[in-house]
Order: structure tokens, then sequence, then C-alpha cells
């Protein structure tokens, strides 16, 4: 080969990795944009709720598509938390790169006010958790129904709404789906029939007086839970009449019902399951979300993660544990 073919050769293969390298105006990198809007939904008292919208900014003006909506409850153990915590930002970008609108809401705190130093009777604890769970519900029912109203100039399907939420959060999203499979007076908040496509718990349970019964099938749901978890049982823990059902239990529930689940177990994990799958799990939940809602598939998945080593912990708490551990 002689000198000028060979440097000819090298040309050509700049010019063409430089070509294959260049963005062209409206390529995909430009795409992944996320910008964050930011509503009130509703005022109650002195509080005024807002909720934040990301999703990809920059798209085309023709675009008529209605995007699925993932609903984000925030956690907190009811006394605090913020919508917009730095560690849920990159879950919201995530899934807002992978095609869903991303709505992070307020709900009020009904636990923020109360002095745990004079919290002696369990019973009495238990009560006014009840009631702080309720009064979440309600308000992430008033945030669902804002976006259904808003679906059309969002460019959203309100038929796709995914319930999610971390610890209390979590709690919020599962109360939020059993009030509606037994169309309690909270849902009169909503449109008539109305139901997720589905949800995704981070360390989650349901509280009931009893054993839940499921009036109505659920919406398909994904759990994930530690089965050490001191802070939201991961089976159950009651107190007299009134209990707190967590993911093991629920999903139980479900496969004897023959309602599509998706089951993440961490053995020997507390309370971490919260917040570790917005890292770790993306594609588990994109792989939920691709399945169980878009494609209506049904089936029960149950992973179990081990870690080589990891001590054996304690398990065996009652409710009065987790009232003291969120006290």
């Amino acid at each position: 080969m002689n000198k000028q073919l060979f440097l000819s050769l090298i040309t050509v293969m700049i010019c063409f990795l430089t070509a294959c390298n260049r963005q062209p105006a409206g390529s995909r990198a430009n795409e992944y944009i996320v910008g964050k809007q930011t509503y009130t939904f509703a005022i109650k008292g002195a509080d005024t709720l807002r909720l934040d919208k990301y999703e990809l900014q920059n798209i085309s003006a023709g675009d008529t598509l209605s995007k699925p909506v993932i609903l984000f409850a925030f956690g907190g153990g009811f006394k605090g938390g913020n919508r917009d915590n730095d560690s849920y930002i990159p879950y919201f970008h995530f899934l807002a790169k992978n095609g869903y609108v991303v709505v992070s809401t307020d709900y009020r705190t009904g636990l923020k006010d109360i002095d745990t130093g004079k919290m002696t009777d369990p019973m009495q604890f238990a009560a006014i958790l009840q009631k702080a769970i309720a009064m979440a519900v309600e308000d992430f029912f008033d945030a669902t129904r804002y976006i259904v109203d808003n679906s059309k100039e969002w460019k959203v399907n309100p038929e796709q709404i995914v319930a999610c939420g971390s610890s209390a959060g979590a709690v919020t999203s599962l109360q939020a789906e059993y009030e509606i499979c037994n169309r309690t007076p909270l849902t009169q908040k909503l449109p008539e029939s109305f139901n997720y496509a589905g949800v995704i718990s981070f360390a989650g349970a349901i509280c009931s007086l009893g054993i839940p019964d499921w009036q109505e099938l659920p919406c398909p749901i994904m759990f994930f839970h530690g089965n050490a978890d001191r802070t939201v049982p991961f089976d159950k823990a009651l107190l007299e009449n009134m209990g707190l059902w967590g993911s093991n239990f629920i999903a139980k529930q479900l496969q004897v019902k023959q309602s599509p689940y998706y089951f993440y177990l961490a053995e020997e994990a507390g309370h971490e399951m919260a917040g570790i799958p917005m890292d770790n799990n993306r594609y588990d939940i994109l792989s939920f979300l691709d399945r169980f809602v878009l494609l209506r598939q049904k089936a029960f998945i149950n992973t179990i993660e081990t870690i080589p080593g990891k001590p054996e912990t304690k398990k065996d708490f009652t409710l009065q544990d987790y009232i003291q551990n969120n006290l």
C-alpha cells in the first residue's frame, strides 16, 4: 500500500467516525432533558398542597401521544418528608427518560404535631396513625383527580396512572388501592369506576380493622420489602382489632385471588428497602410497568435477594414494636 492510499483511507475513517458521533438538531441526546413544573392542587386550612410534574422537555408540538403517569408519594413516617427530596430526583428522571410523566405530590403529614413523648398508650397511637393514613390517602386522591382533570392538556393517559410511594408514601399508595377496591367514602373524590393501572410499593403496608377484605380485585401491584423491616411490617402486626398488613401477607392474598403481582423480597434487609430499589432496581420496575401495566400481562413473580454471609436478624416484631420504632 503506497503512502497516498494509506492517508486517503485514514481520512475516510476519520470522516466516518465524525459523522457517526455528530448529534444533529432534534436528536435523542437533546430529548433527554427533563423539565419540572409545579402546580397547586388543593388548599386545606393552613396547608397548600402542590405537586411537581417531571417529563421530557422538548416533545414535538404535534405529538398527541398520551403518556402513562407515575404518581409518587414521599416517605417520612407521616411526620415529615418532602416531594422533591434529592434522593428521589434521579429515579424521577430515569422514569421520565423512559417515556413516563412523573408526578410527585404533597400530602398532609398527620403525625407531625403529635407529642410522641407523651404517647404511652399504643391503642391511642394506633387510632391517630389510622387517621393520618386516611388523611394522606384523601390528599393522594385529590392529586389523582387533578391529573385526570388535566390529562388532555398534559397529554397523559388517565387510564394509565400508577400509584407509587416510599415508606409512609408506600402505605398511602397501597391504602389508596385498598380503599378503591372496597369503594369506601374516600373514593368519592375520584371519577366513577376509576382505578390505578398499577401500584409500586417500596416497603409499604395496609391498615385495616381485621384481615384485609378485597371486595374487588386490585390492579397489578409491585412490592419491595425486607423481611427484617422494623419500621413497616413485612408480614403483619396486630393490636386488638387493628392491624398493619405488610407486603408478604398481601402478596399471599393476591395469589389466592389470582390477582397479578410482582414481589421482590430482600432477605435480612430492613427499612432501607424503602429507598434502595429506586437506585438498584430501576429495570425491574420498568419490566413490571411494561408487562403488567402497558401489556396487561397476568403473572405471579416472586424474586428473593440473598446476600451471602449476611447475619440473621430479629424479625418477630409486634405492633407495639413498630409503634415504638416510629415514635
